[in-house]
């Protein structure tokens, strides 16, 4: 639910903007842009949360061989 939160917000902050756009170069920075960032900022946090969750089972695995 959070992540639909997000990009209703996303396109929500773009449609003023496309709005008031009139030539090919407004509607790209108005509208393909933030949807841009947004996809590449959900990557990240998305890459990023696989990595910590492999790399505590990574620690978990290492403390069950340990003991």
């Amino acid at each position: 639910m959070n992540d639909t939160k997000n990009v209703l917000l996303a396109w929500t902050s773009s449609f003023a903007s496309f709005y008031s756009s009139r030539e090919a170069s407004e509607m790209l920075t108005a509208i393909v842009l933030p949807i841009v960032f947004f996809a590449a900022g959900k990557t990240a946090d998305i890459l990023l949360q696989i990595y910590f969750a492999r790399r505590r089972e990574a620690k978990k695995a290492n403390g069950r061989r340990e003991k």
